[in-house]
């Protein structure tokens, strides 16, 4: 009994957590998983929610001017109840959903609620359905999408600008990872020194890792600009403007410089808690034997932090490929967008989010199977 309630006093204490991760993660996950398999479209989502006046609807659809001595056969004739759904009120029917209105939608009594002035109130698109059809009104409550199968994924593999999109991600990675990496275990080891104004130092490098990435992303713009301090720097050597960020070639390396500045200090921060560890007696004795700083930097130092290395890159080889918002704010051009890029633009401005969601149930995979090889390949229980 007492190992129940540990057990259940242990739950209730995480459950706020599981909540949390249930709600936006693990659900938005399965959501995607089910998504990619439908035609699914965001903005058809307020479809059947949008309110409407039906009197106003009815008199814009049938012309009506005046509701003097008006003839319900006569409106029934001019009245075409899918028509009148999709022109009107805005929303989309499939063949199947036509052919149903046209069979079960009860157009004789709606025309002679409009005469008798009933239609004059607020409702909704499932509202209006449920009021006016016989029969199948679950088919009218709200917007489902239409199951599509692996046509997302067909559609995927055939886009050659996903596949452009892919590489770009993976060139973003293989060049970005391990220069921020090697960067950041050359700061950890400055900042390990004891000389004067280390503080400022270790604060210098950091802070770039905690501020906002659209101030950031901002700043560089700056600089990247024809105008900014990197043209003008270069216009004195004789080196004539580079238009950085418009350039399909020097945009995306642009974006990567940028992205080793802000995360190279996150990351010294990882390495500096190893090198911390190291026993200072260790190094002591490799200078005793006459160990130069390279030598006791790569025969004791790299060894001993192999597991922090392990750790910043299985995070960096994750956190670049997934880079976003500074693609957002910086690049223009599809040809150098990164893949969480091309699944924004699909899933927002093109109102795809179907096949968004293929773009990304394909890369969650892709990520998993490339951070499982490196795990296999960069072993920590062989550090030791």
């Amino acid at each position: 009994m007492k190992k129940i309630r540990e057990w259940f006093a242990g739950y209730l204490f995480i459950l706020p957590i599981i909540i949390v991760v249930g709600v936006f993660v693990i659900y938005p996950i399965f959501a995607s998983i089910y998504y990619s398999f439908t035609n699914y479209n965001p903005l058809r989502q307020m479809e059947y929610k949008n309110t409407f006046n039906l009197q106003d609807q009815l008199e814009q659809y049938l012309l009506i001017f005046s509701m003097k001595d008006l003839n319900t056969k006569d409106l029934l004739s001019q009245f075409d109840p899918a028509d009148f759904i999709q022109t009107q009120l805005g929303i989309k029917l499939d063949k199947d959903q036509r052919a149903i209105i046209e069979k079960y939608f009860d157009s004789k009594r709606l025309m002679e609620d409009f005469v008798n002035l009933k239609t004059n109130k607020r409702m909704n698109g499932s509202q209006f359905m449920s009021e006016y059809m016989s029969k199948y009104k679950g088919m009218f409550s709200g917007y489902t999408p239409t199951w599509v199968g692996l046509k997302n994924f067909y559609q995927m593999m055939n886009d050659p600008l996903f596949w452009k999109t892919l590489w770009n991600s993976i060139l973003f990675s293989i060049i970005v990872t391990p220069i921020q990496t090697f960067i950041a275990l050359l700061l950890a080891v400055a900042a390990n020194q004891k000389i004067k104004g280390i503080k400022f130092f270790k604060l210098s490098f950091y802070i770039p890792s905690i501020t906002s990435s659209a101030a950031i992303s901002m700043l560089f713009m700056l600089l990247y600009a024809k105008p900014g301090i990197i043209n003008r720097f270069l216009g004195f050597i004789g080196i004539p403007p580079v238009d950085w960020l418009s350039n399909t070639s020097t945009a995306l390396p642009a974006v990567m410089a940028m992205n080793i500045w802000t995360t190279a200090g996150y990351f010294m921060i990882v390495f500096l808690a190893g090198l911390q560890n190291i026993p200072k007696d260790l190094i002591e004795a490799s200078e005793l034997d006459g160990a130069t700083g390279w030598t006791r930097f790569w025969k004791i130092i790299i060894p001993l932090v192999k597991p922090q290395i392990s750790y910043v890159v299985t995070l960096g080889l994750i956190g670049t490929l997934q880079v976003f918002d500074q693609i957002y704010f910086l690049i223009q051009n599809q040809q150098n967008y990164t893949t969480a890029m091309y699944i924004y633009v699909n899933a927002f401005n093109y109102n795809q989010m179907g096949y968004a969601s293929a773009i990304a149930v394909f890369f969650l995979a892709f990520i998993m199977a490339l951070t499982l090889i490196q795990r296999k390949v960069i072993k920590e229980e062989s550090y030791f």
